[in-house]
Parts: C-alpha cells; sequence; structure tokens
C-alpha cells in the first residue's frame, strides 16, 4: 500500500541544511495500525508530511497505493490526499467560525459531491463519533475530547483508505486520550488503515507495529503479538 525506498529528506536555507530522513525504507500494509515513534526532532513529523503527500522527498522513491509519487505535480497530489487520505492533527485544526457540521463537510467540498450525499456522510460520521448532539454547536463550545472527535470525523467523512494521526492524544487529558485511542482502534478494525506518530508506550500498544525513529532513521520494529 504504502512503499519508502532509501527515502531522504533536507531542508535548506541560506545558511543552514538540515537533514531529516536518512535513507528510510519501510512498507505499510493496508489494514495496518502502525505507531511511529521517537525523540522530537527524530523525523517522525516529516515521515508522516511524506506518507501524507504534504511534503515530497528530497531523494528516494515512494509507491502511494502503488504508484510512484515523488514527481507527481500538486495538482495530482492534491486530488490524492483528498480521495484518499484522512488527517487527525495533535490541535485539532478546527474552523473557529464554522460549527460542527461545517468542519466536518470541509473535507467534501472539493469532491464533487452533491448537498444530499453530503448531509448523508456527516450525519453517519457525527453518529459515528458520538457527536450527532453537537453538531451545530461551535469549536469553542467543545471540550478538548470532543474537539478532537469532530476532528476525526472530519478525517472519516470521505471513507479514506488511510489515516494519518499525528500526536492524536498530545492535547487531550488521560481520560480523552483513551476513548480517542478506542476510536482509532475500531476505525483500523473496520478496515482503514491507521499510521499514528506518538510519544506514548500505552497508546503505542494499541498499534500492531511500532517502528522507532532516531536521528532520521529508523532503527527498530516491533510486531506485536495478535
Amino acid at each position: 500500500m504504502l512503499k519508502l525506498d532509501n527515502v531522504c529528506k533536507t531542508y535548506r536555507t541560506d545558511e543552514v541544511e538540515t537533514r531529516a530522513l536518512s535513507d528510510v525504507s519501510l512498507e505499510i500494509q493496508a489494514g495496518e495500525f502502525v505507531a511511529i515513534m521517537g525523540p522530537s526532532g527524530c523525523g517522525k513529523s516529516s515521515l508522516l508530511n511524506i506518507l501524507g503527500l504534504l511534503d515530497s522527498p528530497t531523494s528516494g522513491s515512494y509507491r502511494f497505493f502503488g504508484e510512484e509519487v515523488a514527481r507527481h505535480s500538486e495538482k495530482q497530489l492534491t486530488q490524492r490526499r483528498r480521495s484518499g487520505i484522512g488527517f487527525v492533527f495533535q490541535s485539532f485544526n478546527l474552523i473557529d467560525d464554522l460549527n460542527v457540521t461545517e468542519n466536518v463537510e470541509v473535507s467534501l467540498l472539493y469532491q464533487g459531491m452533491s448537498r444530499g450525499e453530503r448531509v448523508k456522510r456527516i450525519a453517519a460520521a457525527l453518529d459515528r463519533v458520538g457527536l450527532s448532539h453537537r453538531a451545530r454547536h461551535l469549536p469553542h463550545q467543545l471540550s478538548g475530547g470532543q474537539q478532537q472527535r469532530v476532528a476525526i470525523a472530519r478525517a472519516l467523512v470521505a471513507n479514506p483508505k488511510l489515516i494519518l494521526a499525528d500526536e492524536p492524544t498530545g492535547n487531550l487529558d488521560t481520560e480523552n486520550g483513551a476513548e480517542v485511542m478506542t476510536m482509532l482502534g475500531e476505525i483500523n478494525q473496520a478496515g482503514t488503515t491507521v499510521v499514528m506518530v506518538t510519544h506514548s508506550l500505552a497508546h503505542a500498544a494499541h498499534a500492531r507495529r511500532t517502528i522507532k525513529f532516531l536521528d532520521g532513521r529508523v532503527v527498530s520494529e516491533t510486531l506485536l503479538a495478535a
């Protein structure tokens, strides 16, 4: 499904060159739940940005659903992001002046979908995360856990094959963090591939496989018993 071969990512300014990823090779199969761990600055988010087609490798190969995308245009990458990937971020990234329904609808606005189909999908996504009763609330009227559930509904509403979650519990208390992890596990069990960056060993234990990064390189992989 996702395959990186010898991927490097270098960021350059006028004075500094920073190597974020060094010869990273890994493969993620359809239906997996993978946790990516490592200290801050080790390349986890750079990897997630490349997996999510938000950034391109400096060198190496990335095959997305079997298709080499390293040389695709931004328009092509955008089309693939919209149709195949849902994103969940630590900071929720909700739009303050849109209500819950409108925030979830954002993921569908460029899909060429009828209004009736959008309404149906939004209702199903909000029901799935237990927030149908908050559909008209604004983000500031919700708790942090509820805001993250809205973000998950937004990620799910287009029925993506892949969910990328960057520290999805980082701004949540223990109880809400556990609820989000349960939700991601259920999404995975329903057939969606989940790749999650986390600092939490307890949350990584929800994944089937853990990949540890250090200094832009994969240093170990752990496959949990079924």
